[in-house]
């Protein structure tokens, strides 16, 4: 959906913000004790955006909402800073943040947070665009900024969302994102809620292959802006859809032709690709032996009634076709099955149909 009179654009029909709490407390399908190298650089270049335009000393207290395993927030660690707090909904991603980085991880949601604390600096990596309460979740977090303190925020660019067909189809449709910030909408919701704007650039990451907004503002007392009609993310969302949709196009075809030869498919991967092409295809259709995925966390879950295993189940389905859904480490699994398991089958990528 897209406001007729400001044009932000946001999903709708969607649970309300306690229930998408809730899903993040359990969530388990993003923890990796392993850091990517590509989501390394990520949080890297976050970190040196911040480093760039904001002045902060080195006993500046840090709030970083949504931390996760603290990836992000150990770079503060390392670079010297002293105060140093994580929030992190998730249990789990928090006990993972202390045990690897050593850092003060409080495992809560921001309407639960409680802290007499003001805040030199609070970062959202990732964030704002899963909340469903704007306005409540930024009154609080503006609560916790000290005077003139800075927010740091990282989300997807809608701007750039239908420039270039996507590797994956709907990646950026993910299922628990809510709100697509353009640079302007991002400064009418920062506008009204108290903030000025420092800085914000677009940059592309290719861990992705998309264009995160990297977003700078300070904490005021000065008057609103006037609200300025974002006229270009409602645009790039419908040529996203299209260009989705042709992406998808031959995927369709492949997921009919697995139905109809009724062959013994293994899917490597459980993500959220898997979900949606399990519902959006016949490939909840085909003869699907197992689903695997390295994700010990995910193992032994199960979709369609098909268990998630590891990569040790592979041994029992020699020679069948393996639908490799992931489009990020596709490489890497397509190079596992042949060197690491010697793979005779059929092997299937979104990207090149078959090997």
């Amino acid at each position: 959906m897209a406001c007729r009179d400001c044009g932000f654009a946001y999903a709708s029909d969607i649970p309300d913000q306690s229930a998408l709490d809730q899903f993040y407390q359990n969530a388990e399908h993003h923890l990796h004790t392993e850091l990517p190298p590509g989501l390394a650089r990520i949080h890297g270049n976050f970190f040196r955006f911040v480093q760039a335009h904001a002045r902060l000393a080195s006993d500046a207290r840090i709030l970083d909402i949504g931390s996760g395993m603290g990836h992000f927030l150990a770079h503060f660690q390392q670079a010297g800073f002293r105060h140093l707090l994580g929030m992190e909904p998730s249990p789990a991603a928090a006990k993972l943040a202390r045990e690897m980085y050593g850092l003060e991880i409080k495992s809560a949601t921001v309407d639960a947070f409680v802290t007499d604390a003001r805040f030199q600096l609070v970062s959202l990596c990732g964030v704002l665009e899963h909340i469903a309460d704007l306005r409540n979740s930024l009154a609080k977090i503006t609560a916790l900024l000290a005077d003139d303190g800075y927010l740091f925020l990282a989300v997807p660019d809608a701007e750039t969302f239908g420039q270039t067909p996507p590797a994956e189809p709907f990646l950026e449709f993910a299922l628990e994102h809510i709100n697509f910030f353009s640079a302007t909408s991002l400064d009418n919701v920062l506008s009204t809620c108290g903030f000025e704007k420092v800085t914000v650039i677009s940059q592309h990451n290719d861990f992705y292959d998309n264009h995160y907004l990297l977003a700078l503002y300070r904490k005021t007392t000065k008057a609103a802006q006037p609200l300025t009609v974002d006229d270009v993310a409602a645009g790039s969302l419908l040529r996203y859809v299209e260009l989705s949709r042709e992406v998808l196009g031959p995927v369709e075809t492949l997921a009919e032709q697995l139905e109809a030869s009724g062959e013994p498919v293994l899917i490597w991967g459980a993500g959220s690709l898997t979900s949606r092409l399990l519902c959006d295809t016949r490939l909840g259709k085909a003869n699907i032996r197992a689903i695997v995925d390295r994700n010990r966390n995910l193992q032994g879950k199960a979709l369609l009634g098909v268990t998630i295993s590891g990569p040790e189940a592979l041994a029992k389905h020699q020679g069948a076709t393996v639908f490799i859904a992931s489009t990020t480490y596709a490489a890497e699994i397509r190079d596992t099955l042949i060197q690491q398991h010697g793979w005779q089958g059929r092997i299937l990528t979104l990207a090149n149909g078959a090997r």
